[in-house]
């Protein structure tokens, strides 16, 4: 009875890898190029935010996750594309990071996404 609902986090760990993926490649292919690196530098910037304030066990990351999740309605209710980009990639990198070396596919999409931007800076 209790398999009934199957290994869920299997799931998550197969839908967090994929999605990664799938997120960035959307922004690359929707967004103009200052958008694109508007979020690739925001994610940057809020991964090392929530390394900082958050702790790294799963209540710490929790956290987190519950603070982007704020940020990530604001960013959809103003309708702002890179926000709303940044904070589902520090969402999923937080998740994954919960779930551990199954999900290193995931990790490695956001930091080479973000490494890939990080010699470009914002025009201000």
């Amino acid at each position: 009875m209790f398999g009934l609902f199957g290994n869920r986090s299997k799931g998550e760990i197969r839908r967090l890898n994929k999605d990664a993926g799938d997120i960035i490649e959307y922004a690359c292919q929707s967004f103009r190029t200052e958008t694109v690196r508007d979020a690739a530098l925001m994610t940057a910037e809020h991964l090392a935010r929530a390394h900082d304030i958050f702790e790294s066990g799963v209540i710490g990351l929790k956290r987190g996750i519950d603070e982007y999740k704020r940020l990530h309605n604001e960013a959809r209710r103003k309708r702002d594309d890179a926000a709303l980009t940044a904070f589902t990639l520090v969402q999923i990198y937080l998740r994954a990071e919960i779930q551990g070396e199954a999900c290193k596919p995931a990790c490695d999409a956001i930091d080479q996404f973000i490494a890939d931007w990080e010699h470009a800076q914002k025009e201000e």
